[in-house]
């Protein structure tokens, strides 16, 4: 593989070699920049962002990253955009690993108020796997909104949302209110607070969740990142967002 990428006008030490690293950001509350992606990405990213959330205002260049500048405000993330927000970062992460590269963290790197995470990705060295490696990548997300609500999106089957089911009915010790399902989403309710918890709640509410990882593993599924997306407020700010991803030859 090739050597990677230079960010500044110094050359890239010798002994540094492959993987290629990059970087995408969540900026303001409707702009993404791809810091470092390579050019030819730029066209199936922007299919992607068509796809999960719909029209682009501009592109333009940004201090040498490529920007996009979306319709509405996907970062606010909360109300009718809660959906729409998750399943465009579902698919900007997708859309990076059928093109060879894996995420290899989220974080928050920024103390700015309302800030959100900053997705760091590695290239898959090429030899290791093969091109239906790449485009089966199986990934879903679970969002946990309000202080009570957890919405599987874009299951791929059946049993996630029923394992996702019984981990809240075995380990959640105030019980489920009701459940909801529409246009590939299936929302729980549960009594109670998981989501802000007082007293004994914390330790259910994190019964619960190790619950619903330990049964999404035994159907082939780890967590891939989680991702605070959200800039939210002080009542309406989300939690993280948790991505699966389907573990196989391409990542494991």
């Amino acid at each position: 593989m090739s050597a990677p990428p230079c960010y500044s006008k110094l050359p890239a030490p010798q002994y540094l070699q492959s993987p290629r690293v990059c970087c995408i950001t969540l900026n303001e509350s409707d702009k993404l920049r791809l810091i470092g992606v390579p050019n030819e990405l730029v066209p199936h990213l922007r299919a992607g962002i068509m796809r999960s959330w719909g029209k682009i205002t501009r592109e333009q260049n940004y201090s040498g990253s490529h920007e996009f500048k979306m319709s509405g405000n996907p970062w606010y993330g909360y109300g009718d955009d809660h959906v729409p927000a998750r399943r465009l970062i579902v698919e900007i992460v997708r859309t990076m690993a059928q093109q060879g590269w894996n995420l290899v963290q989220s974080a928050d790197v920024s103390k700015k108020e309302m800030d959100k995470d900053s997705l760091f990705f590695e290239s898959i060295d090429p030899n290791s796997i093969v091109g239906a490696d790449l485009m089966q990548v199986d990934m879903f997300c679970i969002s946990f909104g309000s202080r009570d609500k957890l919405r599987v999106i874009e299951a791929p089957s059946p049993d996630v949302v029923a394992v996702v089911r019984q981990a809240i009915q075995t380990q959640w010790r105030s019980g489920l209110s009701r459940e909801e399902q529409s246009k590939a989403v299936a929302m729980f309710k549960l009594n109670g607070y998981p989501w802000y918890p007082h007293a004994e709640e914390t330790v259910y509410s994190r019964m619960m969740l190790s619950q619903l990882l330990a049964n999404l593993r035994a159907l082939g599924y780890k967590l891939y990142t989680s991702v605070d997306i959200s800039i939210g407020g002080s009542e309406n700010r989300d939690t993280e967002t948790w991505i699966f991803r389907r573990v196989g030859n391409a990542w494991s």
